[in-house]
């Protein structure tokens, strides 16, 4: 293995002699096998460890190997300790977690003068990433997994190596290392990922992680034809607005894809520049689409891009920890329950939805053009458009209509519908409810 880490990190150009390598470590098998490796090199290393007190002894026992390493090997050793207070932002525990790892990686560089920041992501980390962008959804670019190299100086030396080919460099080397017992679990999406759906795939094809990244290297190839081919097509930047040229859209697959890719940095979803493609296509000059931010017109050989006026409303999020917020006129609450309960009768601006289906943070918007959902009670997808022609809610009102969603799915269309995809069931095992209340 250490011949392999040779070739990744000197085909990938990742270090050199004269680098000083920060090394980020766990304790964990990963990253205790990235050290042992590093610690080969002759570059000049140190080591941080963030010791998060999730897991009462065995943070302190992860923390306690790591300091034991770098002490016996006379190895530089910083430490990060989180505490309890640092969680209280409203976000998730795994992206406050992240971005406390980062911001203290950047200060140590900044600090002791690291020249590169070394992550002990692995061939089944990449293989997890992929996974998970796919099912979500995602773009050419979203196939490609995990960068080798990130901003010149986070490199991934054993991005190469399977989680197996570890554990054997492991126990053949006697390098110790700390099992983190929570990855058993599946409460988070990656681990589901890695611990019901990798197991079957592997029952289909043994061989997975490597014929997994010959078709990552081939995606990589095809995400650079697109990269050049999307810089043939540049966005001009106007004093008060943006313009793509679209004379060279056409009617098939490549334009549309180009096209959603130009658009993405627009946040302009696949479906929405599916949209965006047939107007061009009929030809429907004067035809306008909106995103969070953005109001794209299409002009007779163009497409004008103006960012929107901002307004109170344009959104609000809605954090895992419960709360209200203030929305326009109007607040929203938010509730947590256990069990599947529903009222006798319910009330317009109420929902329950199964909380387990959430991602966080929720948000709440204005609706726009291309907005689709799966309206409560039918097995079909349509357009919110298409359901308040249907609904017959006036003009004049439906400038005021909010959406609720979740991942940029949506879960409510706020006052009328809920979706499908979100709603209790006998299954279900905790709700959350939401009350909007316009004139609070």
């Amino acid at each position: 293995m250490f011949n392999q880490f040779l070739t990744f990190i000197k085909s990938n150009r990742m270090l050199e002699p004269t680098d000083k390598v920060l090394v980020a470590v766990s304790g964990g098998v990963d990253s205790m096998v990235l050290l042992s490796l590093i610690n080969q090199l002759d570059c000049q290393i140190g080591v941080a460890h963030v010791n998060y007190h999730l897991r009462g002894e065995d943070s302190i026992q992860d923390q306690a190997l790591v300091e034991k390493w770098c002490n016996d090997s006379e190895v530089s050793f910083h430490l990060r300790e989180v505490s309890p207070e640092e969680y209280d932002i409203g976000e998730s525990i795994q992206m406050v977690a992240r971005t406390i790892r980062y911001q203290f990686f950047s200060s140590l560089k900044d600090q002791f003068g690291y020249t590169k920041i070394a992550t002990a992501h692995n061939a089944n980390d990449n293989l997890e990433t992929v996974l998970l962008n796919l099912t979500k959804g995602t773009g050419i670019f979203g196939l490609t997994g995990i960068a080798p190299i990130l901003e010149n100086y986070i490199v991934r030396p054993i991005l190469f190596a399977s989680k197996d080919e570890i554990y054997d460099y492991a126990k053949s080397n006697d390098i110790a290392w700390r099992e983190d017992v929570s990855n058993a679990k599946n409460d988070y999406q990656r681990n589901q990922i890695r611990n019901l759906v990798l197991p079957e795939l592997k029952k289909i094809n043994p061989n997975l992680e490597s014929t997994f990244q010959d078709s990552v290297d081939r995606l990589k190839g095809v995400a650079q034809i697109t990269t050049n081919e999307l810089a043939q097509h540049g966005i001009a930047d106007h004093e008060t607005h943006q313009e793509l040229m679209i004379d060279w859209v056409n009617d098939d697959l490549k334009s549309l894809v180009l096209l959603s890719e130009l658009l993405k940095k627009f946040d302009v979803s696949y479906k929405s520049a599916k949209d965006i493609h047939e107007a061009i296509l009929n030809r429907s000059v004067g035809a306008m689409f909106n995103t969070n931010a953005h109001r794209i017109n299409l002009d007779r050989d163009r497409l004008v891009i103006t960012a929107k006026p901002s307004s109170n409303n344009d959104v609000v999020y809605l954090t895992e920890e419960v709360g209200e917020r203030k929305l326009g006129n109007g607040k929203i609450i938010w509730r947590k329950f256990i069990g599947s309960a529903l009222p006798a009768q319910f009330v317009k601006n109420e929902a329950y939805f199964d909380l387990d289906r959430i991602q966080w943070p929720l948000v709440v918007r204005n609706w726009v053009q291309g907005d689709v959902f799966q309206p409560f009670g039918m097995t079909g997808k349509k357009k919110v458009s298409d359901f308040m022609i249907d609904s017959k809610i006036p003009v004049t009102l439906k400038q005021q209509v909010l959406i609720l969603e979740s991942e940029k799915e949506i879960m409510w269309l706020i006052g009328h519908r809920t979706d499908e995809r979100f709603k209790v069931t006998s299954e279900t095992k905790a709700m959350l409810k939401i009350e909007f209340l316009p004139n609070a």
